[in-house]
């Protein structure tokens, strides 16, 4: 009697725990929910990016006017040592030389970096808009219960091959942060 007790016992622990397995199993995981963004159309209607192409328009026009002016003071020291190269002892001949090729050396320097320079100072100006950015499409995306948000594009380069436009965010973030996109719609006519 005891064999059967303890048999029967286990054939029900052995349901039971077959029917739980059963029931996990149809346990749903939350639903995806993905929206995406223009990111390029978000950063082309803030006023701040406005803000920072111009920025960035001058102190490229700075870095540039900086090198023109190394230039011409380059070629005003070369032309005074060639006129004046036969007068000049071989001392003072060596010695001029020398500070001509630094400068060239220092001219080609500023320009080789002329690019890395205006990439960086995009970069600390659009930090704080990008993270403003940020910010926004994490609230939308919390207020609306999407799970992932996604750019469209990356470099011009198409991101989503296919997506419904009711997952668009881009408008939404836009007034998030404050855009009345009526005068924007307005501007770019």
């Amino acid at each position: 009697m005891q064999k059967r007790f303890f048999l029967t016992l286990a054939l029900m622990l052995s349901l039971f725990k077959l029917y739980a397995k059963e029931k996990s199993s149809h346990i749903q995981p939350p639903p995806l929910k993905i929206g995406y963004a223009n990111m390029e159309y978000i950063f082309t209607s803030l006023p701040e990016a406005k803000a920072m192409q111009s920025e960035c328009a001058t102190f490229e026009k700075q870095l540039n006017n900086q090198i023109k002016a190394g230039i011409e003071d380059f070629q005003q020291k070369r032309q005074v040592f060639e006129q004046s190269y036969e007068a000049m002892t071989e001392a003072v001949r060596n010695q001029k030389e020398l500070e001509l090729q630094q400068l060239q050396k220092s001219l080609n320097q500023l320009q080789l970096a002329l690019p890395e320079k205006i990439a960086g100072k995009q970069s600390n100006l659009l930090r704080p808009v990008y993270e403003k950015v940020q910010s926004a499409i994490a609230q939308i995306a919390k207020e609306n219960g999407y799970t992932h948000v996604l750019s469209d594009h990356i470099a011009g380069i198409p991101v989503l091959l296919y997506a419904d436009e009711k997952h668009n965010i881009s408008d939404r973030v836009l007034k998030k942060l404050g855009i009345d996109l009526d005068k924007e719609k307005d501007k770019k006519k």
